[in-house]
C-alpha cells in the first residue's frame, strides 16, 4: 500500500514540473538543447543511486533500518542543514540557474542523494543540500531534486510493481490503491508547493532545527527506556 501512495506523489511531481518534462523529452528528440542538457543530467544524476542502491540493499536494510541510525540521521542531516544554510546566507542571494548544471555537478548530486538511502535521511532535503553546495539557486536546487526524485522514485516504484504488484491486488484489489493514490496526489501537490513557497521566502534554517530536535526528543525517551 505504501508503492500505491508513493505513485500518487510521484504523480504530483510529474503534474507539477510537466513543462520540465515536456522541455526533456524535445531534448531527447533533438528539438530543445536545454532540455537534452537536463535530460543527460538527470539521468548522470540517477545513476549512483542505481548502482549503490542494487550493491547495497541487503547491507541497508541490515545495519540502517532500526530507531537508533534513524535518530543518528535526523541528528547529523539537521546539523548539515544549519552549515549550508549558514552558506547559502553567506553567499547571499547568488546562484546558478538549472540552464548552468554541468554532468559534473550533477554527478556529485546524484553521490550526495544516495545518503538518503539511509532512513532518517530526506530525500528532497539531501539533494536540495546538494545542489546548493555545487553552486545552485536554492530554486534551481529545488526544482533539480524533485526532477530527480522524480526518476529515482519512479524507478524505484516500478520496480516494486513488478515484483509486488500482484501481491496488491490480491490484498487489496484496486478500488483501495486507487483511493490512496488520489489522496497522496492531493497532499504531495499541496506539500510540494508549500515547501517551495517557504524554502524561497524563509530557507533551509527550519528544517535543521526540526530535525535536531525531533532527535534529541526521541534520543531523550530512549535513554529514559520509554523507547526500544
Amino acid at each position: 500500500y505504501v508503492i500505491a501512495i508513493q505513485l500518487g506523489a510521484i504523480l504530483a511531481v510529474f503534474w507539477l514540473y510537466f513543462g520540465r518534462i515536456r522541455q526533456m523529452l524535445a531534448g531527447l528528440a533533438g528539438r530543445d538543447q536545454e532540455g537534452r542538457a537536463l535530460l543527460v543530467n538527470t539521468l548522470v544524476a540517477f545513476t549512483p543511486a542505481v548502482v549503490i542502491g542494487l550493491a547495497c540493499e541487503g547491507s541497508i536494510k541490515r545495519y540502517l533500518f532500526g530507531l537508533k541510525p534513524i535518530v543518528a540521521a535526523w541528528l547529523l542531516g539537521g546539523l548539515a542543514i544549519l552549515i549550508v544554510a549558514r552558506r547559502l546566507k553567506q553567499r547571499g542571494a547568488n546562484g546558478q540557474q538549472l540552464e548552468n548544471l554541468t554532468a559534473r555537478s550533477a554527478l556529485i548530486i546524484g553521490l550526495i542523494q544516495c545518503v538518503a538511502m539511509w532512513p532518517g535521511v530526506s530525500r528532497s532535503l539531501v539533494t536540495i543540500l546538494g545542489g546548493a553546495l555545487v553552486g545552485l539557486s536554492v530554486p534551481a536546487a529545488v526544482e533539480f531534486s524533485f526532477i530527480l526524485g522524480l526518476v529515482t522514485l519512479g524507478g524505484a516504484t516500478c520496480y516494486e510493481l513488478l515484483k509486488e504488484g500482484p501481491a496488491i491486488y490480491a490484498m487489496f484489489g484496486l478500488a483501495s490503491p486507487a483511493f490512496g493514490i488520489a489522496v497522496a496526489f492531493v497532499s504531495a501537490v499541496i506539500a510540494v508547493k508549500w515547501m517551495v513557497a517557504y524554502l524561497n521566502r524563509h530557507g533551509l534554517e527550519v528544517f535543521g532545527y526540526y530535525r535536531i530536535a525531533l532527535g534529541l526528543t526521541v534520543a531523550g525517551l530512549m535513554l529514559g527506556g520509554m523507547l526500544g
